[in-house]
């Protein structure tokens, strides 16, 4: 019987050892499952963080090439708007030349041509339909310079000087293209915020 006890005990020994090893077993696998979950969560909030970082950065991306697209378009259509307007101007301005008021631009124009020449000797360019206004209005301001009629334009005068250093245009199509340039650079700065 003693031999008996002692496998007995020896078994019940081996059982309680079995059964520290299987709840040890189990602890580790229950603080290695609870590790993993708790894991897992962390990278599905991060990979959920990064992607909504990464669509806000699309998002901003998006938004930032529509503004430019839309203010590219803007600027287009507001150019166009531009060169309508002066085309606009150009063809009014074509029929200059018949309008009664001719005759007195084309003298505000000379005054102010032959007041730039000063001094100097100089010639003045005209288009040929201009030749006898032309020599009407030079008599009247009593300027006796060279009347050359090789110009076609829609009206006005050229001044050169006799060697042709010095130029002064003042025709109605390079009076138009000032006042478009001008007026590019005021849109140009209005657009930019300045």
């Amino acid at each position: 019987m003693p031999y008996e006890n002692l496998l007995k005990s020896v078994e019940e020994s081996a059982e309680e050892k079995e059964r520290e090893l299987r709840e040890g077993a189990q602890k580790q696998a229950d603080a290695i499952r609870s590790e993993a979950k708790k894991l897992a969560e962390e990278i599905q909030v991060r990979t959920v963080q990064e992607a909504e970082n990464a669509a806000q950065i699309e998002r901003n991306k998006q938004l930032y090439l529509a503004r430019g697209r839309i203010r590219e378009q803007a600027l287009l259509n507001r150019e166009k708007m531009f060169e309508a307007a002066f085309k606009a101007a150009g063809q009014r301005l074509a029929g200059l030349r018949e309008d009664d008021t001719y005759p007195a631009i084309f003298r505000r124009l000379a005054e102010e041509t032959i007041r730039a020449m000063g001094d100097r000797p100089f010639v003045i360019h005209i288009d040929k339909r201009d030749i006898d206004l032309c020599k009407k209005t030079l008599a009247t301001l009593k300027s006796g310079c060279e009347i050359v009629p090789d110009l076609e334009c829609m009206g006005g005068l050229v001044a050169s000087s006799t060697e042709g250093l010095i130029i002064i245009s003042n025709t109605i199509e390079s009076r138009l293209e000032r006042v478009r340039e001008h007026k590019r650079l005021e849109i140009h700065a209005t657009l930019s915020g300045g």
